[in-house]
């Protein structure tokens, strides 16, 4: 008599024991591709990482130089004036005035708190450019306050 065939215990058996074997045999086979694929993502995340380092350093180190303030457009079309806080020097008018050429850094995203608390230490001139910029802008009273209060010290 012949048997008639592997009973349910018996295939279960056998996918419990060659089942990990097979899944183990395909990982080692798939392992080079997998691991080739995480270093050039590796690789890529490095290259963008550095370039977004050394973008940052640019822009840090040219905000940082002591060159000459930026250009700030003129009420006049087409010409360009450069606009250099001179220890006397007041600006004419105050729409020739950018934010630019303000000593404080991000001067418009700042609160007044802060701009009041590093009015100290600027001088008079760079004080003027801004009061300028504040009467033509935002008027704020705290600002323009401690402005009046070190012109008059």
């Amino acid at each position: 008599m012949t048997r008639p065939g592997p009973t349910q215990v018996e295939r279960f058996a056998a996918a419990a024991f060659y089942a990990p074997i097979g899944l183990g045999a395909q990982l080692v086979g798939d392992l080079p591709v997998t691991v080739g694929k995480a270093k050039q993502q590796i690789a890529l995340a490095r290259f963008i990482g550095k370039m977004a380092v050394d973008q940052g350093a640019k822009q840090l180190r040219e905000r940082l130089s002591p060159a000459a303030v930026p250009p700030v457009l003129s009420p006049e079309p087409r010409k360009i004036v450069e606009v250099v806080p001179a220890a006397n020097a007041v600006p004419a008018e105050p729409a020739s005035v950018g934010v630019e050429a303000l000593a404080l850094p991000d001067y418009d995203q700042l609160p007044a708190a802060h701009i009041v608390g590093k009015l100290q230490g600027l001088t008079q001139a760079e004080r003027d450019f801004i009061e300028l910029y504040e009467t033509a802008g935002r008027h704020r009273r705290t600002v323009l306050g401690k402005l009046d209060q070190l012109r008059k010290a």
